[in-house]
């Protein structure tokens, strides 16, 4: 009479079974985790512009009027920004009206800071911010302001007319332009 051994080990169509599960999971799992650590990138747009805010709204607290010299207004910057911070243009005059009051505010002064981080090779230029951003300045009269963040956050969406786009106004209304991902 013959005895059953007892089979130690794995068939080949339960190993093709545990392949194919892993790889569902994964089709499902990795778009995901992408647009979760793009969604979390934006953090640093929202943080950026609380900041200007925070010193735009100091400066016309200190001189009367807003004004595009965010280095001199306290605002300041980490290294490796996915985003362009700050406004399209500087506003000479807005300026102009801070020094009136007694404030340090040239007219070359730092308006914008250019993003860091290449994503997919290439990142958003101070000049294609100005272009997608362009409501983000200080009004004439330094009464007004809205600042802007732009950046490339995810490598399929890297183009001037795909990149993520947030401003931030002087009545703090943060606005999502575009998401970028």
């Amino acid at each position: 009479m013959k005895t059953l051994q007892s089979s130690k080990g794995f068939t080949l169509v339960e190993l093709m079974v545990v392949v194919a599960i892993i790889g569902v999971l994964t089709s499902v799992a990795i778009p995901n985790f992408r647009r979760y650590q793009a969604k979390s990138k934006t953090s640093e747009a929202k943080i950026a512009l609380a900041g200007i805010y925070s010193a735009e709204t100091t400066m016309q607290s200190d001189y009367d009027h807003f004004a595009t010299c965010l280095n001199k207004a306290g605002f300041t910057v980490g290294a490796n920004r996915y985003y362009v911070q700050g406004f399209a243009a500087t506003n000479n005059t807005a300026n102009g009206l801070v020094r009136g009051e007694g404030g340090d505010c040239p007219d070359g002064a730092t308006f914008r800071y250019a993003s860091q981080k290449n994503v997919g090779g290439v990142r958003l230029s101070n000049a294609n911010f100005s272009t997608q951003l362009a409501t983000a300045v200080v009004n004439n009269t330094g009464e007004t302001f809205i600042a802007g963040a732009g950046g490339y956050i995810d490598s399929n969406n890297n183009t001037a007319a795909t990149a993520s786009l947030w401003t931030m106004d002087n009545n703090k209304n943060l606005v999502q332009v575009r998401m970028g991902y």
